[in-house]
């Protein structure tokens, strides 16, 4: 226990510090420069129309072929035309929003997803 007490912490690496500082500052000139407005996004509805084609369904979920997986003859994909969110019953493809649904479809970061539905504002906020 008395070596716990005599415990002494080593001297600080400046350089170290110096070294995370400029790599931070290098990190936030690297992000892009813009915001999320989720006012832009689409209305789930018509997206989701307009991507997958005729939706089949009488109340907010609605179903479609899958976009995720090979072409099937059963529709397997549930989309909520009022939230966006998505679930694919033979893949397992799902995600809470119109997003999600185009991250994972086309494999894109959240800004580049955000830029091709049209909800990313470029600038500062």
């Amino acid at each position: 226990m008395a070596a716990f007490l005599n415990h002494r912490r080593p001297a600080r690496d400046t350089r170290t510090r110096n070294t995370t500082a400029t790599s931070r500052a290098a990190l936030l000139a690297q992000r892009p420069l813009g915001h999320f407005d989720r006012d832009r996004l689409p209305d789930p509805g018509k997206f989701y129309e307009q991507e997958l084609g005729d939706l089949k369904g009488l109340t907010k979920w609605k179903t479609a072929r899958c976009a995720f997986h090979g072409p099937d003859k059963n529709p397997s994909l549930s989309v909520n035309v009022e939230t966006g969110g998505y679930h694919c019953h033979a893949c397992g493809a799902s995600g809470g929003d119109l997003i999600a649904f185009i991250r994972q479809r086309d494999g894109l970061s959240f800004v580049d997803a955000c830029k091709r539905l049209g909800c990313w504002v470029e600038g500062r906020a």
